[in-house]
């Protein structure tokens, strides 16, 4: 950490302790967890040390900078017996916890497909390409909602000069992965769509999960009362009907609900679990497995892409 940061943190919490040395948290006995927000490069390396000396973690997201990386902290975690938390802050969100109890009341019917973009400009310096900045969240959102992994991934994508890498660690000269288009097809027969891109300073945060009985609407960009719509599964009297009745045949949407959600600030509330976890020896829905499956996504939709 930068010598400036640290004197902002002592100016607005006199009261903390600072050091440029994490190692003197680690051994601090006083210390039971620790969050590690560094560079993914590093994760793997102080999280495990962390562990070793007795504390809980909680890592900001990705997890690591590889699966192998991943698996390594997850069974190290297990065999501690430490907790592991993995920064998707999403699946705090009021309106994807709303969604998650949505669907398990099949509000609309049997899930279909789903489709989500993910837009903004590009950071000016960067090691990861789109995918791996931004990626995580689609992708723990995606299967939190749905409790299961993909069995296959496509990917298209396009390229142009930007940062210094198109993988996480590299230091080559290289082309970045700016625009994204990511399938998935899970076993249950659900797909999923997912668009990644930092071509445009027009930021979008939208995904639709489409049902048998109706579509929700998540607009992260919207006020708290407008993020999240249930449209009902609309009214078409095309089917079955005369060529002749043809000037009274259309559809509609069907009716349209402003879904309510709970007001509270998804990082607080995921800091609070990661403590209620370590407190009362609590399952944490953000744990290691969920970060391992994202890096497992991370790494095949990076190497099963088809330049466009």
């Amino acid at each position: 950490m930068k010598s400036g940061r640290l004197d902002f943190i002592r100016k607005e919490f006199p009261v903390v302790e600072t050091t440029k040395d994490y190692r003197e948290i680690l051994k601090d006995k006083g210390i039971n967890a620790v969050v590690i927000a560094t560079p993914v490069t590093t994760h793997r390396e102080i999280a495990e040390e962390a562990m070793f000396l007795g504390k809980h973690v909680f890592v900001e997201k990705p997890l690591a900078l590889s699966i192998e990386e991943a698996e390594s902290m997850v069974y190290t975690s297990g065999k501690l017996e430490k907790k592991l938390a993995v920064g998707h802050v999403f699946q705090f969100a009021p309106a994807v916890m709303k969604i998650k109890e949505l669907l398990k009341k099949k509000i609309i019917g049997k899930v279909l497909h789903i489709t989500s973009t993910r837009i903004n400009l590009g950071p000016p310096e960067t090691e990861v390409d789109v995918i791996w900045d931004l990626g995580p969240h689609d992708y723990s959102i995606i299967l939190h909602l749905l409790g299961e992994s993909p069995w296959k991934v496509n990917s298209t994508r396009n390229e142009y000069p930007f940062g210094t890498s198109n993988k996480p660690g590299s230091k080559t000269k290289n082309r970045l992965t700016n625009n994204a288009h990511i399938d998935l097809s899970f076993k249950s027969g659900i797909t999923a769509h997912i668009h990644l891109g930092w071509l445009s300073s027009n930021k979008m945060r939208l995904m639709q999960i489409f049902g048998t009985e109706g579509t929700l609407v998540y607009d992260e960009m919207l006020a708290l009362d407008g993020k999240l719509k249930l449209y009902g599964k609309g009214v078409d009297n095309r089917i079955k009907n005369k060529a002749s009745d043809s000037a009274s045949l259309g559809y509609n949407s069907g009716e349209i609900t402003l879904i309510q959600l709970e007001q509270h600030e998804p990082l607080r509330l995921e800091c609070q679990e990661f403590i209620n976890a370590i407190l009362f020896d609590k399952p944490i829905i953000n744990n290691g497995i969920i970060g391992l499956e994202v890096v497992k996504l991370l790494e095949t939709s990076s190497e099963s892409f088809t330049k466009s």
